[in-house]
């Protein structure tokens, strides 16, 4: 059995065809993988920092903390950057999956792929800046 592209196998398609498939099939299952590791690594983390900060109210007191404590802070920042890196990455991986599986190589889809994949690492830092205003912007 011959793997060359366009080669038909005698089933009635090429087995070009058959390798973008399972190509597809297996990057959608693998980023389903990872995506699912991340979610439940933010969560494994949140949960101990919520689970902390209910242990010890005696330490964290409304004077010693202007807003709230770093638990809390912590506890509402990592979902935040979770949900935000998990939406732009379902929505570059679906302009992806219709560029390839249906070959639909238009100049403008490409492109707002690429927007897509920019959108976290620009955005990410950015709202962890506006939500703590008053964190240091620099080491030195």
């Amino acid at each position: 059995m011959s793997l060359q592209s366009g080669v038909d196998t005698g089933r009635g398609f090429p087995t070009q065809f058959l390798l973008t498939e399972l190509t597809t099939i297996l990057w959608f299952v693998s980023d389903a993988v990872f995506i699912s590791l991340m979610v439940w690594s933010s969560g494994s983390t949140v949960l101990p920092l919520h689970g902390h900060r209910q242990r010890t109210p005696h330490i964290h007191t409304p004077t010693g903390y202007r807003k709230c404590p770093p638990e809390t802070r912590a506890a509402h920042t990592i979902p935040m950057l979770e949900a935000i890196f998990v939406n732009f990455y379902v929505l570059n991986f679906l302009c992806v999956f219709y560029v390839t599986a249906f070959f639909d190589f238009h100049l403008w889809l490409i492109e707002t792929s690429n927007i897509l994949a920019l959108c976290f690492p620009t955005f990410g830092p950015l709202l962890l800046i506006l939500q703590h205003p008053g964190a240091p912007r620099s080491c030195s």
